[in-house]
């Protein structure tokens, strides 16, 4: 089997630098110092002291003390201060009061975003044209007739697979429709789980199937399912600077991951904007919901439902404005479309609300 065109899809992507523009404002009761806890992530850390925490670059930037924002850890006790008129972090190392070293094992750094949330969509999950996997081998079953296999068990996969490699279980999920142009967008693969060719003596492949240890597994797998190897080199990194994006670029949440009916904070989203429209690691998005549209009949409000007697009339649309919802960053982008997290909900947000670039 030839997966190279497959892989190639699979991986890539690079990340760049945050754009610099307006003046930070600070909260009205922002603190002045704060001590980094475990769980804490840069945009949680900016969110104390900025009204506009995607901004968290400008708290660090050009100050001697925290040359990395992203070696900050829990315990470091961080203090507002001021250079050429805009605020700055400082960090402050604690004292040691015992006489007696200790040696402490140092805590992961302080990520952009929580990464447990897009664990999965970093490295495993992705967006694929279909007719790609027209070939692709497929979860054939065993020998008992099971549909569905969990972890530890043994099935077949269709085709020759090389030995001591992994390889993904996978699983086509929901497709993505432009709901303006009816342009097909991309489709979900679902990541199942990791198997690899199996070491039992009691099974036995032959040319046409291989047995397989299903070796981990967060998902059931079935009969039928997709049987892929593991791109290398496909994680991303844990830092996403935010990036400005034009307020012209404006598009629509196509889907919630998971297929949840309303989404909130921390949940993840795929928009309908990608890397041909120069969508970047750490594009931000503005969430609205739109207003409904009117029809104004003098003193009379009609809602469009029953707008056609007005039509006739000749009466001017009214359409009342879209409201700011919640902001949105984009940690993968595919050519068509892109995942992102939900970083600020005002309210619970739905498939086919609309997103708008932020500028900053």
């Amino acid at each position: 089997m030839k997966f190279n065109r497959i892989t190639a899809l699979l991986i890539g992507i690079v990340l760049s630098t945050v754009s610099i523009a307006d003046t930070i404002t600070l909260k009205e009761n922002h603190p002045e110092t704060y001590r980094v806890v475990k769980g804490d992530t840069l945009w949680d850390i900016s969110s104390h002291f900025l009204n506009s925490p995607w901004l968290w670059p400008r708290l660090w930037q050009a100050n001697g003390q925290i040359k990395n924002p992203h070696l900050i850890y829990p315990g470091d006790l961080l203090t507002l201060i001021w250079v050429d008129g805009e605020p700055r972090l400082s960090r402050k190392r604690l004292k040691k009061l015992s006489p007696i070293p200790r040696l402490q094992d140092k805590q992961a750094a302080v990520p952009t975003i929580p990464l447990t949330s897009i664990s999965s969509f970093l490295s495993k999950d992705h967006v694929i044209d279909p007719a790609l996997l027209a070939d692709a081998p497929r979860l054939l079953g065993d020998a008992k007739g099971a549909l569905r296999f969990f972890e530890g068990d043994i099935f077949y996969g269709q085709g020759q697979y090389d030995k001591g490699k992994l390889y993904g279980v996978y699983r086509l999920g929901a497709e993505y429709i432009d709901t303006v142009t009816e342009e097909f967008l991309g489709q979900q693969l679902i990541f199942i789980g990791h198997t690899e060719v199996s070491k039992s003596p009691n099974v036995n492949g032959t040319e046409q199937v291989t047995p397989l240890d299903f070796i981990s597994s967060p998902r059931e797998a079935r009969q039928g399912d997709l049987i892929l190897p593991i791109p290398e080199h496909e994680t991303l990194p844990a830092y996403f600077l935010p990036q400005s994006v034009a307020k012209t670029t404006t598009g629509q949440i196509l889907g919630s991951i998971n297929d949840l009916r309303a989404s909130g904070k921390w949940d993840i989203v795929v928009i309908d904007k990608g890397q041909r429209d120069n969508i970047q690691i750490g594009s931000m998005f503005s969430v609205l919901q739109s207003g409904p549209d009117v029809l104004v009949n003098k003193t009379q409000v009609i809602y469009q439902e029953d707008a056609s007697y007005l039509k006739k009339l000749g009466d001017p649309d009214i359409i009342i404005p879209a409201e700011r919802v919640g902001e949105l960053l984009v940690f993968k982008v595919y050519d068509k479309v892109s995942i992102a997290m939900i970083m600020r909900s005002s309210e619970l947000i739905r498939v086919n609300y609309k997103i708008q670039g932020l500028e900053f």
